[in-house]
This record gives C-alpha cells, structure tokens and sequence, in this order.
C-alpha cells in the first residue's frame, strides 16, 4: 500500500508562548530551525505538535500557553494529507472551551482528531523516559498506541477516569471508616474491562516494536552493544481479576489502587545492565533517539502515513559520526517532513554540505517575538 503524503506547508502563531505573531512557510522535507536560546525555537517545534495533538507537549496546562500578556492563543496550520489541502485552526480562550477545527467544521470529540496526523517529538528533556519514573515510560507507549487505535485511546480516557473515581473511593472509605464492598466491585470491573484491552494492545505493540528499535539502533551506533526493552506488567504473570482481587486490602490501606495496567514499566538494558546506571550520556541519548525513531517507523507502517519527525536539539553530547549517521538516516525516503533546531547556522550549513543535504529550508528566527 503507498504512503499517504503529509506535511505542514504553512503554520501562523498569534500568541503562542514566545510569539506576538509568526507566519512561516516550511520545506516539504527538511527544516532547520535557527536562532539564539530563548528565541521560541522549542516554541515552534511545540505549536506543530500542538497543531497534530490539540495539546502542548511541553506544558500540561493551556493556561500556560498564551504569550504572558494575553489570555488566548491560536494556532492555524495549512497542511497536505493525501495531496488534499487541509487547515487546522485551533483557539483557545481562557475560561472558554478550546475550538478544534478542520477545514472549518468543529471537532467536539478528541478521539475523532488523535491519530490523524501523526507526529513524534525528541526533546532534551526526554531523558526523563531513561531516568524518570515509570510514568514517563507508559506515557511513551500511550502516545503511540493512541495514535495508532481509537479504541485504544478511548479505553486510556476510561481507565483513568475510572481509576480516579475508585481512588477518590478508597480514601472516602479510609476517612470515613466505612467500607462498601459491592460499591467498589463496580469500579473495579469497569477497571477490569478496559485494562484488559489496554494490556493486550501493549502487549502485541511491544512485539512489533523492539526488532525494529534494535535495528534502529545499530544503524545509528554500528558496534557490538547489546540493547534490549522488557515489558513489565503484572497482568504478564496472572489475570487482571486476581491482581485486583488479592490487593483489595492493600488498597484498601494505601486509599488507592495499587496494582494494575496503571503501574507497568518498561525496563531499558544495555549489555544486559540498566542503561540508566551504567550508559554514558551519548550511548543514553543514542537510544533515546532509537525509541523516537521506532516509535516513527512503527507509526508509518501501521497508518501508511509518515509522520511529522520534530528534533529539538538532538546533537548535543553526540559526536561527529552519530551525528552524520542520524542526518543521513532521516535524509532518505523513509522520512518525510523533519524540523531540527538547533543554535548555530553555521554549523548546520556545514553538516548539510557535509552530508550532501538537499531539500531543506533553514529557517533563522531572529529577534525574540513581540
């Protein structure tokens, strides 16, 4: 099956964090974004992923979004998917509810509009996935599998929904010294029903995907390292029903659910040790790298469509050889449109001529926004 073309031909910022108001137009392929610290070079990278999810991946609030002498923001994208010209408006208004629209008709639902035009973004703070809790870890796999199923992210909104209400539940229980057990049944097989699809979508997602991280990974580092991904969940040792059912007393105690889809991990191994303890920053960020990029290519194959590839600084701590193995592997066919920042013009222009890059934009923004 052919891909389906997608890339962003145009975005306008009115307020949008570092931006008074911008309007830029973008290569089909390669983009390297310029500029000073503080700029908005981020900023940017951030509006295109707000343009693909509805959401800030950089903040977890909207209220934090708008430049700091207003209280809105809108962002409106002119984009190609399957040679038809869309626009994407998004508006958000404090104390409003944010509009969604594409091609002018109004979004109401978020399940209609995840996974529609897929996107992956590599930060500096990403090491968080190697050295962070394991929050960080599931919330790289939801990102993922949301894109790639409905059924997926509209089960994640119900759990998580579900699995406040039980936890709000348990602490009710424990302050008023009260306990109804067929009250607590209700949301715990409301738990049961969607954490069981949820689990057997990770499952089959993490069988796909680390073959095609290992791959990802000696093409970038090209030695003799030993890398490996472990799914771990306790539902991978017995039914969700028996996990919920021999913590009742725990959680009970704890006034929250402590077991279930909700505490799973990822576990990251380099030459059969945990990278996080014994990998140095470039071999860390080597295979942060390679779990952004299987992240790209599983997306691709599973949609047909090539998603949006945002680099936010990806070459500190990397030397010169990974650096030419990354440009040379998203200059090919298999990636589409990349936007890569970085401070230093000069530099940029020399890896390009370098690695005989064509098909690029540099874009230099300049003066901070007003």
């Amino acid at each position: 099956m052919p891909e389906t073309p997608f890339y962003i031909h145009n975005i306008k910022l009115t307020n949008f964090k570092n931006f008074g108001f911008i309007s830029l137009d973008f290569s089909e392929n390669l983009n390297f974004i310029t500029g000073n610290n503080g700029i908005g070079k981020t900023s940017l990278l951030d509006a295109v992923y707000y343009t693909c999810f509805t959401k800030s991946y950089l903040t977890s609030s909207d209220l934090l979004v708008p430049n700091f002498k207003d209280d809105f923001f809108r962002i409106e994208s002119n984009i190609v998917l399957n040679t038809e010209n869309q626009s994407i408006e998004i508006k958000y208004l404090k104390q409003e509810k944010k509009e969604v629209l594409v091609n002018k008709v109004r979004i109401d639902k978020q399940a209609e509009f995840i996974g529609k035009y897929p996107c992956v973004i590599i930060i500096p703070d990403d090491n968080q996935l190697i050295l962070g809790g394991s929050e960080v870890r599931r919330k790289f796999i939801d990102s993922t599998l949301s894109q790639l199923s409905r059924e997926y992210f509209t089960n994640l909104v119900i759990y998580n929904k579900i699995l406040a209400q039980r936890n709000a539940l348990l602490k009710s229980f424990y302050e008023n010294r009260s306990f109804n057990k067929d009250l607590l049944d209700i949301y715990t097989q409301k738990l049961l029903e969607c954490g069981k699809i949820i689990f057997n979508y990770r499952k089959q997602y993490l069988q796909k995907f680390v073959p095609i991280f290992q791959t990802i990974y000696q093409q970038i580092f090209k030695g003799n390292e030993s890398i490996s991904i472990t799914y771990e969940s306790e539902l991978l040792l017995t039914d969700f029903e028996t996990v919920m059912s021999k913590n009742e007393q725990q959680d009970r105690t704890a006034q929250r659910t402590t077991e279930g889809i909700h505490t799973d991990d990822l576990v990251f191994e380099l030459n059969n040790f945990p990278i996080r303890k014994i990998g140095s920053q470039g071999q860390q960020k080597t295979f942060l790298l390679s779990l952004k990029l299987a992240q790209y290519e599983l997306l691709k194959l599973e949609k047909q469509v090539p998603p949006l590839l945002l680099l936010d600084d990806i070459f500190d701590k990397l030397d010169v050889e990974r650096i030419s193995s990354i440009l040379r592997l998203i200059n090919t066919d298999r990636f589409s449109q990349v936007f890569i920042t970085h401070t230093d013009e000069k530099a940029i222009q020399a890896l390009i001529r370098e690695n005989e890059i064509q098909n690029y934009k540099i874009i230099n923004l300049g003066p901070l926004q007003k």
